[in-house]
């Protein structure tokens, strides 16, 4: 019998953007080809939707949120929780284990982490992240993608609000500090060079080693989609505007180790970001730290800030 745990890691990756047990339907879109890019996505699921993400942020136009304050993060700094590596031949994975949590103002309910992953261009001066504020593309973006009420992923989807991604960015610099936590991560790429490898996490790193001094309380809040096919409208965003600020070798090590296929002789696995989406009548919402000129109307019930606590409870594996 197939483990509970091959089965949850086949279905999220089906929704998160494939993997090395995927199906020609997981197979069906790409980045890099013609044939399957993102320009014939629209023919797959919800891609051609009204709410889809990425986007633009404009920061002007984005409407003040008073009760929107700090996020509570639970299990962030533990790490322990990182577990598998993963090469999809379209993005590198890191699968979680049950225990970190994220809640907080303006959301319906506390969410489960269950993976994370990223997006990038062709290296530092060749950026790749999906959202932009204020037009500006960043070398990187993470998304850490959580579900409501540790929903499994298949019911996550069908819940308008069921998906909650953090999406952070980073930013490579000649000035940067050298990290120790994102300088672990890119050893462990060499580890999962071709499309199907995957590498337990050494456990020298955990999500806030990598997430560092990013303030939690300085963000864009929108409803959206998942940014793979097949585009599921049921992602509530919360995007820092705030860079994670790396080395330049962080970033070149993404575009120049990983393969988009099963073979180091292929592809290298480049551009993997989808390009920004229209926001048609939604609105973006702005937190109380912003401190964004607009204010909402009618004026929503204000809210105290909620401090951000990080613990490192020891709970089961969801796989």
């Amino acid at each position: 019998m197939t483990p509970i745990w091959v089965q949850h890691l086949f279905v999220l990756g089906m929704l998160l953007g494939g993997s090395h047990t995927s199906t020609s339907a997981a197979d069906s879109w790409c980045y890099g080809d013609a044939q399957c890019g993102p320009a014939t996505w629209a023919a797959l699921g919800q891609c051609n939707g009204t709410k889809q993400s990425p986007i633009n942020i404009n920061a002007s136009a984005a409407v003040r949120a008073p009760q929107l304050g700090a996020l509570k993060l639970t299990g962030y700094g533990d790490a322990k929780k990182l577990k598998d590596m993963q090469n999809t031949g379209k993005t590198v994975y890191v699968h979680l284990e049950d225990g970190l949590q994220l809640s907080g103002p303006g959301l319906p309910a506390t969410y489960t982490a269950k993976s994370f992953h990223l997006h990038w261009g062709q290296g530092p001066d060749q950026p790749g992240s999906e959202h932009r504020i204020n037009n500006q593309q960043f070398a990187m973006e993470l998304h850490i993608v959580h579900t409501k009420n540790n929903l499994s992923v298949v019911d996550a989807a069908q819940d308008p609000e069921g998906i909650a991604v953090l999406a952070f960015f980073l930013q490579a610099t000649d000035k940067a500090q050298p990290s120790r936590s994102w300088g672990n991560f890119t050893q462990c790429l060499k580890k999962v060079p071709v499309e199907g490898e995957d590498t337990d996490v050494d456990g020298s790193f955990s999500l806030q080693d990598l997430l560092g001094s990013v303030d939690l309380a300085r963000y864009y809040r929108y409803r959206g989609s998942l940014t793979t096919p097949n585009c599921t409208e049921a992602v509530v965003w919360t995007v820092f505007p705030d860079p994670i600020v790396v080395q330049k070798d962080v970033v070149t090590a993404f575009a120049s180790t990983l393969h988009s296929t099963d073979s180091e002789s292929g592809p290298l696995l480049k551009n993997n970001f989808r390009s920004v989406q229209s926001l048609g009548g939604r609105q973006v919402q702005a937190s109380a730290a912003l401190g964004t000129a607009h204010s909402a109307s009618p004026a929503p019930r204000s809210a105290a800030l909620i401090p951000l606590l990080l613990s490192t409870a020891a709970l089961a594996w969801h796989l």
